[in-house]
């Protein structure tokens, strides 16, 4: 599904959603126009892999319930962008080129509407009506709640991230990956009858998958010549240069031969649009990047990973 239709999408769920009341233009400015669109993206293609038929039928219906779960999982998203973004947390100025929503609008203003996308995720999510929705709806609040996203950012937040590399990966893993996660798994369920064993690769597929975002955007993060304080101060790839490579390495072929098991023809082809991406940024910056990472190691192999998953 293109970005135009699914920012459609996104806005039809507002209007019916939001109050008649000034503070629309709140939660609207925090949304839309969307970033890369890659969860609600993801929802769509594990559709369209694993029940075309499926697809075809819910195709451009605002009230599908995968068209229903790709507006709760990017809301979500929206959610956690806006409460980052606050001076008590990451204490942004810009978000997807414009000023934070915050900055536009004030903070009690800002944390306000990301309370309203997260129960907006929520109100979504029930009106799903597919035998497995309330499944959905537990993993999802699993996922996404104190012992999944919400707990990831305490990680970040309170430091714990930096302690160790292992805290890093755990971070990555609940306050990047879980989203992911619930983007794919919860596709799959609203899509078919229970597959323990395809649900058990789609779970790692999406683990995988979500850790190796975030350690390619922490990559891509080094490609400023002059890098700030606090880019310094939280980036892995500063303090445990050599773990985040054996890391991504790792994560990347796992990820590649988990793919080649599931053959995720539609899935894929987003994946390849991100890495495709990613790759550019690197190569671009190839020097930069190893100067700021003293070179300790060369890129690549990761190089190489990433362009060996593009071509299949």
């Amino acid at each position: 599904m293109s970005p135009a239709e699914i920012e459609n999408t996104l806005r039809a769920h507002l209007k019916k959603l939001l109050p008649h009341h000034w503070v629309r233009d709140v939660y609207e400015y925090a949304t839309l126009p969307g970033g890369k669109l890659f969860r609600p993206n993801l929802v769509w293609s594990i559709l369209k892999d694993i029940n075309p038929d499926l697809y075809l039928r819910s195709f451009n219906k605002s009230y599908s319930d995968h068209a229903l779960l790709a507006s709760s999982v990017e809301f979500h998203h929206c959610y956690t962008l806006i409460h980052d973004d606050l001076p008590c947390m990451d204490d942004d100025t810009e978000r997807r080129g414009k000023p934070c929503t915050h900055i536009k609008y004030g903070q009690w203003q800002a944390l306000l509407s990301g309370d309203g996308l997260l129960n907006i995720s929520y109100q979504l999510l029930s009106k799903t009506n597919a035998p497995r929705s309330l499944e959905v709806i537990r993993f999802f609040s699993w996922a996404l709640g104190p012992k999944g996203l919400i707990h990831g950012q305490v990680m970040d937040l309170s430091h714990e991230m930096t302690a160790n590399f292992q805290s890093t990966l755990r971070t990555h893993e609940l306050k990047t990956a879980r989203l992911i996660q619930v983007a794919i798994l919860a596709s799959a369920c609203l899509a078919s009858d229970k597959n323990l064993q395809r649900e058990k690769k789609l779970w790692k597929y999406s683990k995988l998958l979500g850790i190796n975002f975030q350690l390619l955007d922490d990559l891509s993060e080094l490609t400023a010549v002059d890098l700030s304080q606090h880019e310094r101060d939280v980036n892995p790839w500063l303090h445990h240069c050599h773990e985040c490579f054996s890391a991504t390495m790792k994560s990347l072929q796992n990820f590649n031969h988990v793919s080649d098991q599931l053959k995720l023809t539609e899935t894929n082809k987003i994946i390849c649009e991100y890495y495709k991406k990613m790759l550019k940024d690197i190569l671009d910056n190839q020097e930069i990047i190893e100067n700021h990472l003293e070179k300790k190691i060369s890129l690549l192999p990761i190089i190489s990973l990433i362009e060996n998953f593009s071509e299949t």
